[in-house]
């Protein structure tokens, strides 16, 4: 969740820092309970909070984690720029459509304000009802830029898009969890490497002790 609060603490190893951010409305999750949804940084605000669903749950984190890895894939972070709240969510919806966001809104029977209503209705207009291809997300970055800079951008991995049709989802109930991203298939190069690390610091605590 958000604010500015940061806290650093370390390990029994000095050289392994552990930095705990943005801590200031943490609270303990209970199903079914209403919580604050002013929380988490604007760019990475799910549309869960935007739309004030208080219901929310650790799906909101699953959907920050998407933001940022769009941004990493496609070369442009934050991905979603939005100057406000309501901005934010215009953002979203030209990439994710409104089609999937009315069914989303009907099948939780949440109530979106005036705000929210006017910019789904803006962006219905403009045609973004459905879903966009984020490979056509990147070649139009490509193009826009081709003038500007030279920097090349790599095309993420199928596997990579897969992922991120997986997290960047409307509805929070469809979004991986932390544990089924980790077993997806994008991960697999450095899965077996980083579960041997973990081992090996393991051991080495057990045998300082």
């Amino acid at each position: 969740t958000t604010t500015t609060t940061t806290t650093t603490t370390t390990t029994d190893d000095d050289d392994m820092p552990l930095m705990l951010i943005d801590l200031g409305l943490a609270d303990f999750y209970v199903p079914h309970t209403q919580f604050n949804v002013r929380v988490a940084s604007r760019h990475y605000k799910s549309p869960e909070l935007l739309v004030g669903y208080e219901y929310y749950d650790y799906a909101i984190d699953m959907w920050g984690v998407g933001c940022i890895l769009v941004g990493l894939l496609l070369r442009r972070e934050p991905f979603f720029r939005g100057k406000d709240n309501i901005d934010q969510f215009s953002k979203i919806i030209a990439v994710l459509g409104t089609t999937d966001l009315m069914l989303y809104i009907t099948k939780y029977n949440m109530v979106p304000n005036r705000d929210v209503r006017k910019v789904i209705a803006k962006q219905a207009r403009k045609g973004h009802t459905h879903r966009q291809q984020w490979l056509s997300l990147l070649f139009m970055k490509k193009q826009q830029h081709q003038n500007q800079q030279n920097q090349q951008c790599p095309i993420p991995s199928q596997e990579g898009l897969d992922l991120l049709d997986k997290l960047l989802v409307y509805d929070h109930d469809q979004r991986l969890t932390a544990k089924q991203a980790m077993e997806h298939s994008f991960f697999d190069q450095v899965r077996d490497r980083v579960t041997a690390e973990v081992h090996q610091y393991h051991r080495r605590r057990q045998s300082s002790t």
